[in-house]
């Protein structure tokens, strides 16, 4: 049990380190359309009634999602190099929504079709739908900005390698942020429910508060990416974000059940550091390539550190039959990255 909240961070972290080669072959695009054919593959999988069908399911289509959550910023940066802040604010609320909406129809969802695993196979439907809208994005092409005056065609631009960027200051800051985020998000969604349920809450309600918390983030992270745009709030936008994380850690530690909603909204305000490090990778680098190979970098080896939180959480729950200790180690793994967060809006 301690490992399948595990399984999808390891498979970002193994599919994201190979995101930078298959966009060098096929393009950014075209590694899209891939990854969202791999996505649908593998939630059409899971409707086998059978454990190795969740398995291959799980990491085929949560590799294809890593290929995706990798190459955003690039995409982002080459397409609307002028909207960076709005467009990663839209992606990642459409993403908070996606999984809100996830987090409360599981069950009635599976209630209705009348099996868990059709149930699961139920979302490979809107994967399909982004493949299908997908498939007619092309690459933007530089000549007409050139003849509009926007100066000459930017040259395509040389391979960088994730692990060169590595031994730069932003580098390991940002690999180091994006880790104890994904790690302390993952480890929420991993075992809020398990938490609440345990604490004497209904399986029904505490999914909803787990809905809650994926969700409220979602008209906030377009107020921290305004706020963030300006160099000198980028600061203030990543103490908020971890002082919100830390105060609801905080709350689940000492009363989980006595105010679930609020503790829900805090720990959701914390998990807007998501959108925050995306938008950072895409304006970090002085090319595509440079963004692709950052985004690279603080993926896979972020995902890898993330991987240890539901693991960490879960072991420590099965060890010690309560939640103190898990709690515990989250307030420090939050107060880590408030400490990282500080250091990488030093300049």
């Amino acid at each position: 049990m301690a490992l399948l909240p595990t399984l999808p961070t390891l498979c970002f972290a193994a599919a994201g380190a190979g995101t930078g080669t298959l966009a060098r072959r096929l393009g950014a695009e075209r590694t899209v359309l891939l990854a969202t054919a791999a996505l649908t593959a593998g939630l059409a999988v899971r409707a086998v009634p059978a454990t190795w069908a969740l398995l291959a399911g799980t990491v085929l289509g949560m590799s294809g999602l890593a290929l995706c959550n990798v190459l955003l910023p690039t995409l982002v940066r080459s397409h609307f190099p002028d909207r960076i802040g709005p467009l990663t604010g839209l992606y990642t609320t459409v993403l908070a929504l996606g999984a809100a909406l996830a987090s409360a129809a599981a069950v009635p969802v599976a209630d209705a079709v009348g099996s868990p695993s059709l149930g699961l196979a139920v979302w490979a439907a809107p994967a399909l739908v982004a493949a299908a809208v997908w498939a007619g994005i092309r690459a933007p092409r530089e000549g007409p900005r050139r003849a509009a005056g926007h100066g000459p065609a930017r040259q395509p631009s040389a391979p960088v390698s994730p692990w060169a960027m590595a031994r730069t200051r932003t580098g390991a800051l940002v690999t180091a942020y994006f880790g104890l985020q994904a790690l302390n998000a993952y480890a929420v969604v991993g075992w809020l429910p398990s938490l609440l349920s345990g604490q004497g809450m209904s399986e029904g309600r505490a999914g909803a508060v787990l809905a809650v918390t994926q969700a409220v983030g979602i008209p906030v992270s377009f107020a921290v990416l305004a706020l963030a745009k300006e160099p000198g709030r980028l600061r203030g936008a990543f103490v908020a974000v971890s002082l919100a994380m830390l105060a609801g850690f905080g709350g689940l530690l000492v009363a989980p059940v006595a105010l679930p909603w609020v503790w829900a909204v805090l720990t959701g305000l914390g998990m807007c550091s998501f959108p925050l490090v995306l938008a950072v990778i895409a304006r970090s680098g002085g090319s595509p390539a440079e963004t692709t190979a950052l985004s690279t970098l603080a993926q896979s080896l972020g995902y890898l550190v993330a991987a240890l939180g539901p693991l960490a959480v879960g072991l420590l729950h099965g060890a010690t039959g309560g939640w103190t200790a898990p709690m515990a180690l989250l307030l420090a793994t939050a107060a880590a990255q408030l400490a990282v967060g500080v250091a990488l809006s030093r300049r």
